[in-house]
């Protein structure tokens, strides 16, 4: 009885408790590069990548299996349906036969090393796909991260801009009763305050959507839960001119994506091309064949068998592919007008990527500068706030000068804020467009 009570007192209790475990879920804080890792691991496209890479490593490995010859073996029992009739050259017909036989061939040609090198090159784009992919994830993850706390700090300033606005309507309520101010003030500065709140809820839900947009992006479904632990924040880079960077245009993954498609479109010409070459054939084949009764004869002896098989060594030479008008003439000559095609592709590339990189210096430059006089400029905004503030207390100044400072200074720091994001974006956009790490664009390196 005392042990059924115990039990009983037991499953109390951990029904009660067992609500309360499950609501204490532990919150996750991670910063810019846990974020990066997370994504890398949870995409779903980037574990897709990684397979067709698997795929191309094997092939790489087993590229030589085309020099390994075609064997093949076979074994026949039969049966005629009619009783063999006996003649001068087999007076003993057998009714049962059994033949085998073991075949082997290969055939030698300049396109199987064109193949080689294909799968070879292959490879070889499949991980610089994989290593693009990584990249581009990790220049997606930072940026949006790099807006969630955009967003997180715009709301957060537009909910003290709400406080402080809320803290002012109570003075102005006290003072209205107090007889210190009029009624109409008292009804701005509640309009005021009534003004600000779908601004502010409206930038919660942004805040929550790309919240939930980043959580799923790393692989986390309880966006919740997720802390965001990092800042806007990044130190001023001072870069190389653009002239000295347009040589690591060189390195940029769309530019070097091109010019592997040229390297395909060269190989495919050379097939094509060997094509037209001489093929060399090598065959043997082992054809036993048993004369006697394989039902009732030795199967086992050597001497039962006669054998017809053959060594062979066959020399093939294409001939329509000479003539003038043929269909290899045409495939060969589209190719080379591909790769011509890809060839002017670059240098249009090129063009666009050195204009880009120029413009994209110039801004870097400007917000550099931009970010110093904004600076300055909350700091400015700061002491005005500061300087409203205590001459409203003292009675030297009415509430809406204070209402415009601080107006003033939250412009300012929203400001602030969003060119620093800007600044970042831009300097991830460059080392993504150079493919380098943005320490080696500095201008000491």
């Amino acid at each position: 009885m005392k042990n059924s009570l115990l039990s009983l007192i037991f499953l109390i209790l951990l029904c009660v408790s067992t609500p309360v475990f499950a609501e204490n879920d532990v919150s996750l804080s991670i910063d810019v590069e846990t974020a990066v890792e997370m994504a890398l691991n949870a995409n779903l496209g980037l574990q897709s990548t990684r397979i067709d890479t698997e795929v191309a490593r094997r092939d790489y490995m087993y590229r030589f299996n085309v020099f390994m010859p075609s064997i093949s073996a076979r074994g026949t029992l039969g049966r005629a349906n009619t009783e063999p009739t006996a003649s001068m050259f087999n007076p003993d017909p057998q009714r049962w036969s059994f033949s085998a036989g073991v075949t082997a061939s290969l055939t030698l040609s300049a396109q199987i090393l064109q193949g080689v090198k294909a799968i070879s090159n292959a490879y070889r784009d499949a991980r610089i796909t994989l290593q693009d992919a990584e990249r581009e994830m990790r220049m997606q993850t930072r940026t949006s991260y790099y807006q969630v706390l955009l967003l997180q700090e715009q709301y957060e300033l537009a909910t003290r801009r709400l406080a402080a606005a809320e803290e002012r309507l109570e003075e102005i309520q006290a003072n209205y009763d107090a007889g210190l101010v009029d009624e109409l003030t008292l009804l701005r500065t509640r309009v005021g305050v009534e003004t600000q709140r779908p601004g502010v809820l409206a930038q919660k839900q942004a805040v929550d959507s790309a919240m939930r947009s980043f959580a799923a992006s790393i692989g986390i479904d309880n966006p919740e839960l997720l802390q965001l632990t990092g800042t806007i924040e990044s130190s001023i880079v001072e870069l190389q001119q653009a002239s000295a960077l347009l040589p690591l245009l060189e390195q940029n993954a769309d530019l070097q994506a091109l010019q592997r498609v040229q390297e395909s479109l060269q190989i495919a010409i050379n097939t094509t091309k060997a094509g037209m070459l001489p093929m060399i054939t090598f065959s043997f084949s082992i054809l036993p064949t048993l004369s006697g009764d394989p039902l009732s004869g030795d199967i086992f002896d050597p001497d039962s068998y006669s054998d017809s098989g053959s060594f062979s060594i066959t020399v093939t030479q294409p001939v329509d592919a000479f003539i003038p008008g043929s269909s290899t003439y045409q495939d060969i000559a589209n190719q080379q007008d591909a790769l011509e095609q890809t060839r002017l592709q670059e240098k249009e590339l090129l063009d666009a990527l050195e204009l880009q990189l120029i413009q994209l210096t110039q801004t870097i430059a400007t917000e550099r500068q931009t970010l110093e006089s904004l600076s300055s400029n909350v700091e400015l905004a700061e002491q005005a706030f500061l300087l409203a503030e205590e001459a409203y207390l003292n009675g030297l100044r009415d509430y809406s000068i204070v209402r415009d400072a601080e107006i003033d200074l939250d412009d300012a720091r929203i400001q602030l804020l969003q060119e620093k994001h800007t600044y970042i974006t831009n300097l991830l956009n460059l080392e993504y467009l150079l493919n380098t790490p943005i320490d080696s664009l500095k201008e000491n390196q």
